[in-house]
């Protein structure tokens, strides 16, 4: 199987004038084609540092991030990001907000219209085309933003926190909604969370990450492909031994 993104023996140190912080050690995994990979590890050992190494926004200190088999240098349209909110702007309608970065990098061709219709039609948005982001609820807004995202056609999305927002219920549903999309437009993922049930429902693998520096600890096999939804892999039998051997072994891993 194709492998998308690399790290491979990833370092990065940030400096201060009178202190350095070491965030991530010899880190070194891989991200297959169309594969959904959360990182899961303890509070402040650089899940979120990960994620600006994988866009481009942050360069490593030693290591390389690759992606197709070539390194990266910057930030590119190869990379689609969705953070913890939104950040739909609330004056454009739906339609102006998911052509947003089209019309950014001055790419609003025929095709890519029809491509960014498409994604509206597929995902029950055409409707609200002409609607404004504050007549949505939250978990339609986060379907806005995931398709600005797709819009841009990306190879791999990067996932920061993107449900933490929401409330308990509809973060439910919206794991759901956002794990169709991405894997009926085989897109390759990588997901920081802090949730544990979270990482369990929606991914094929789970990277578990030490305490700071963050190396690897090992990489977790779901084993739940054949369940077709986050839901349902919730009520698996298989899913309390897996969350409660998470649970140890990142508790373990705090010390």
């Amino acid at each position: 199987m194709k492998q998308v993104l690399t790290f491979d023996n990833v370092s990065m140190t940030y400096y201060t004038k009178t202190q350095e912080t070491q965030a991530l050690s010899g880190l070194s995994f891989g991200i297959n084609q169309g594969e959904f990979v959360s990182v899961l590890g303890p509070s402040g050992c650089g899940k979120t540092t990960l994620l600006s190494l994988a866009s481009g926004t942050l360069k490593p200190t030693d290591g390389r991030i690759l992606l197709d088999g070539r390194q990266i240098e910057k930030t590119n349209t190869d990379v689609g990001y969705m953070l913890q909110r939104d950040h739909l702007f609330e004056w454009r309608t739906i339609y102006k907000n998911i052509t947003l970065g089209l019309e950014i990098q001055k790419k609003l061709t025929r095709e890519n219209i029809e491509h960014c219709e498409r994604l509206m039609k597929e995902y029950g948005l055409a409707e609200f085309k002409n609607h404004y982001p504050m007549q949505l609820s939250g978990g339609m807004r986060q379907r806005v933003a995931l398709i600005r995202t797709l819009a841009l056609k990306p190879k791999v999305l990067l996932l920061d926190e993107p449900f933490s927002a929401l409330d308990f219920q509809t973060r439910l549903h919206v794991c759901n909604d956002v794990y169709s999309i991405i894997k009926k437009e085989g897109i390759t993922a990588l997901l920081v969370t802090h949730d544990i049930s979270e990482a369990i429902s929606m991914s094929d693998r789970i990277a578990i990450l030490t305490a700071r520096p963050a190396k690897l600890h090992r990489m977790h096999q779901v084993n739940l492909g054949h369940v077709p939804t986050p839901l349902e892999r919730r009520e698996d039998p298989s899913f309390a031994r897996q969350f409660e051997t998470l649970w140890k072994e990142i508790s373990q891993n705090e010390k």
